[in-house]
């Protein structure tokens, strides 16, 4: 699967200053209220772009997708950004705070056309983690829950498999914050975590809301696995979470017998 940034949320600020331009990407805009979309068919985890026709930029509007609980939105005004955990068909609605008729898209989820995948020579260790004492940077201890979604993509011609993950929590955090983290994919092809704070510039200067996403992305090396089970630790406040990986010729099966803390969001993955 193609590398996908996960921090697209700290972009997310710079985003909603330029939106005028993004609009002039949307097509069909015609006559009557709408919600027009940048794409009715997307691959999973890209970001579309959303504009209701029925209000302004500084109209308050209620957006939400159904299914829910499998998409991640975030809006400003008649504008959102919208990226869909899950393959599938959603339907995006909108509708102004002070009412009037809601209007509604659909949008197709498919998976991604990965490229032709290289397995990264390098060390097997990334660290995204600069503690310091910065007049200017704020560490902020994370509270809430991680959400853990795995990625893979398999070598046409053989039975190797890359399996990534990424990180997201929600809190009250400043658009433009870092998770900070250590991870290592060793020379067994075991995978082990260890979760920091959140770093952030001081004053943050980008949205400061209580249910701001933060994401790291592609978190360890792109490095193929074989048919076999590799081990996985995460490491978040004091308290090891593990399981395993399991990949077969068919699938990706991961063992994780959690439900809060450290969450998996998907323990399968057909392909």
């Amino acid at each position: 699967m193609k590398k996908l940034s996960f921090t697209i949320f700290v972009a997310l600020l710079a985003f909603f200053i330029i939106q005028g331009c993004e609009k002039a990407q949307l097509t069909d805009l015609g006559v009557g209220t709408k919600i027009i979309a940048s794409k009715t068919q997307i691959a999973q985890l890209d970001l579309d772009t959303l504009l209701f026709t029925g209000a302004g930029v500084t109209d308050s509007v209620k957006w939400s997708v159904t299914p829910e609980g499998k998409s991640v939105i975030q809006s400003k005004g008649n504008t959102a950004v919208i990226y869909f955990i899950d393959l599938g068909n959603y339907t995006v609605s909108a509708q102004k705070a002070s009412g009037g008729e809601v209007k509604t898209k659909s949008i197709n989820v498919v998976p991604h056309q990965a490229p032709p995948f290289v397995s990264d020579p390098g060390t097997t260790n990334t660290t995204v983690s600069t503690s310091n004492n910065s007049d200017t940077t704020e560490y902020i201890p994370i509270t809430g829950d991680i959400n853990v979604s795995p990625d893979f993509y398999r070598i046409p011609t053989g039975d190797s498999v890359q399996v990534n993950f990424s990180l997201q929590t929600v809190n009250k955090y400043c658009s433009r914050g870092i998770i900070e983290y250590t991870s290592i994919l060793d020379a067994a092809k075991n995978y082990s975590l260890d979760i920091g704070k959140i770093r952030a510039p001081k004053n943050c200067a980008g949205s400061l809301s209580p249910d701001m996403q933060v994401w790291a992305g592609y978190i360890f090396k792109r490095k193929l696995l074989g048919l076999g089970t590799h081990q996985i630790s995460i490491t978040y406040n004091g308290t090891t979470y593990t399981g395993t990986i399991i990949v077969n010729t068919t699938n990706i099966i991961i063992n994780w017998n959690y439900t809060s803390g450290v969450i998996m969001l998907t323990h399968v993955i057909n392909g």
